[in-house]
């Protein structure tokens, strides 16, 4: 049972780390393919338990920073899409009402601090605050889609 268990983490490993590279070399967005990649956590988390969720989150996250070109995909993997079907389950507990505080908190402090890095020391771009205000609007949309898309996972079977 272990070697299915090995197996099966390291199948979504490679193919999470596929992804992040097609979504560098296909220019499908750096929000895109780190979706993706963290909906294969799901069923791990399901099936094998949260230590082997972590194991892979590594894995994709290390491979991704040798592997894949775009620094700013790489980092919302790892600081967020990735990160988060792991912890959410921990946000499930808490009351409805703070359940939503804690998720939108998390993100939009996660995403401010990887866009913060990216544009001041990665790629110093210069973007007005009212196009700041605009994106995180935008992303906190797509991030309320994605939390209501990752129990919907449970289709996937390992």
């Amino acid at each position: 049972m272990k070697s299915k268990t090995i197996a099966v983490c390291g199948m979504m490993t490679a193919l999470s780390v596929v992804i992040m590279l097609l979504g560098g070399i296909l220019e499908m967005g750096m929000y895109v393919s780190p979706m993706i990649c963290g909906f294969c956590l799901v069923p791990i988390g399901r099936k094998h338990g949260e230590k082997y969720q972590w194991l892979v989150w590594g894995g994709v996250s290390l491979l991704s920073l040798i592997l894949v070109p775009n620094m700013e995909e790489n980092l919302m993997y790892t600081a967020v899409f990735g990160l988060y079907p792991i912890l959410r389950p921990r946000f499930e507990k808490l009351p409805r009402a703070v359940r939503w505080l804690v998720k939108l908190a998390f993100f939009n402090l996660v995403v401010l601090a990887v866009e913060t890095l990216v544009m001041l020391v990665l790629i110093p771009e210069v973007m007005t605050w009212w196009m700041g205000l605009i994106l995180m609007a935008l992303g906190n949309i797509v991030f309320v889609m994605y939390d209501f898309l990752l129990p919907r996972t449970d289709i996937l079977k390992c």
